[in-house]
């Protein structure tokens, strides 16, 4: 197989996987409640990959008569890819899952683990494009609206999340308009010209959304998008020029490959420019973000978004005092738990991780401990011992800032800025990217 096909094979398939972490990041604060068990939103997505994915299989086999071993190759790599990422905590933390196995049903690898099950499903989908012998052609033909249907189902999800977003409205219409007409054209050329059209179009896009415009700095999205246009403009090409070179001889082939493997990586610096702009941001190294209007700040007290938290005291495990106020100034992660809580214990690793990463940036975590529904404080010391937490840790012996606050279901977390503003919350464990994450979109 000639590398640009290797190269357009791997492309497709790794953005398959960089949707899913978009819609990772949608849905990481959702969450649905059946009584006293919570749904994450990580499992949501998952729940919701499975079901695309199928809704994706029956149309390729169905409505356009695609091979079903072509099929099968998309939705089986595909699938095994998101496995790959979801429980690739296991390798990348083996000590956390010993200590406590239920980490894995809360936390991912992160963009490590995206890694991951791109190098797998772009080893598993070469392996099997030789094996079966599929034409490249008939692979195209197959993923390449699969592809824009699973970016329409992102975008409309986006959608729901803020519909007054008149940019994100136009990249949904923009896919599922592509999506129609990918999905009857069954010409290789005509497909990759479509998938240039599409990212240069959403390139566009990018450079004008509204907070593009008011930072004045380049966005994830316009590097991901500009680096895919440049990549499938090359790949086109390649195509085009090996099909002149096949009908004219090849005897400049020695000359053409040392271009080939020279532009090949050349497109894989832009790939890795584009992905480190898509990660997280360096861990411990939270940088400043332009300073957000304190307009958030409506002056009244309460526990939703864009309101001032609720100031309290309590005594920390060491007997001493702390007011939520007297930590103004800095950005603070305010966490209610409880040492029976399976997803407190678990989440308590990465606080601490986080904490001792970021403490001399102004971020503060307070861990509030429910102490009315523990056998006694005792409890909580030990806890706090054996997992080495540094952090202020509070005790709510009469769970009446539990109550003040609605942690229903803990573990729940308040992200509050320098200005005693609640900017988020969260329901469930949070990781370190989550946490990373949530600090860095304020600070």
């Amino acid at each position: 197989m000639h590398c640009q096909q290797l190269l357009f094979i791997s492309i497709i398939n790794s953005y398959f996987l960089f949707i899913i972490s978009q819609l990772h990041k949608i849905l990481e604060g959702c969450v649905l409640q059946f009584g006293n068990i919570v749904v994450q939103g990580e499992n949501l997505l998952l729940v919701s990959s499975l079901l695309i994915s199928y809704v994706m299989f029956y149309y390729g086999i169905k409505i356009l008569k695609i091979e079903r071993n072509i099929m099968d190759l998309i939705f089986n790599s595909f699938i095994n890819g998101v496995l790959i990422w979801k429980f690739s905590y296991v390798f990348l933390h083996p000590n956390s899952v010993l200590q406590n196995p239920m980490t894995i049903l809360y936390f991912n690898g992160g963009y490590v683990g995206i890694s991951m099950g791109i190098v797998f499903i772009t080893v598993y989908t070469w392996l099997y494009v030789k094996k079966q012998n599929i034409p490249v052609a008939s692979y195209t033909r197959a993923v390449v609206p699969v592809y824009f249907g699973y970016f329409s189902t992102f975008a409309w999800i986006r959608v729901m999340e803020n519909s007054q977003n008149y940019f994100i409205i136009l990249q949904a219409i923009v896919a599922i308009c592509f999506f129609i007409v990918a999905s009857r054209v069954k010409i290789q050329k005509t497909l990759l010209q479509l998938l240039i059209w599409f990212h240069l179009i959403q390139f566009e896009l990018a450079l004008y959304k509204k907070y593009f415009v008011n930072t004045g700095i380049i966005s994830k999205e316009v590097w991901l998008y500009g680096s895919l246009v440049i990549v499938f403009i090359c790949i086109s090409y390649w195509l085009e020029r090996r099909e002149r070179e096949a009908a004219l001889g090849d005897e400049n082939k020695g000359r053409r490959n040392a271009m080939t493997q020279l532009a090949l990586g050349v497109m894989m610096v832009s790939i890795a420019v584009a992905s480190i702009f898509n990660n997280q941001q360096e861990e411990g190294k939270i940088k400043p973000k332009p300073v957000v209007s304190t307009s958030l700040d409506s002056g009244k007290i309460g526990t939703n978004k864009g309101e001032v938290a609720p100031d309290f005291e309590l005594l920390s495990i060491t007997g001493d005092k702390i007011k939520l106020s007297d930590l103004r100034g800095k950005t603070v992660i305010l966490n209610f738990w409880a040492t029976w809580c399976p997803p407190c214990r678990a989440e308590m690793p990465e606080m601490q991780k986080f904490y001792e990463n970021n403490k001399n940036n102004n971020v503060e975590i307070l861990a509030v401990n429910l102490t009315n529904s523990e056998r006694g404080p005792d409890a909580v010391n030990d806890f706090v011992k054996n997992k080495g937490v540094t952090f202020k840790v509070v005790l709510d012996e009469q769970g009446d800032i539990g109550n003040l606050y609605g942690a229903i279901t803990i573990p729940t977390s308040y992200i509050i800025d320098k200005n005693g503003v609640i900017r988020n919350k969260y329901i469930g464990p949070m990781s370190y990217e989550t946490m990373d994450l949530m600090i860095s979109n304020i600070q």
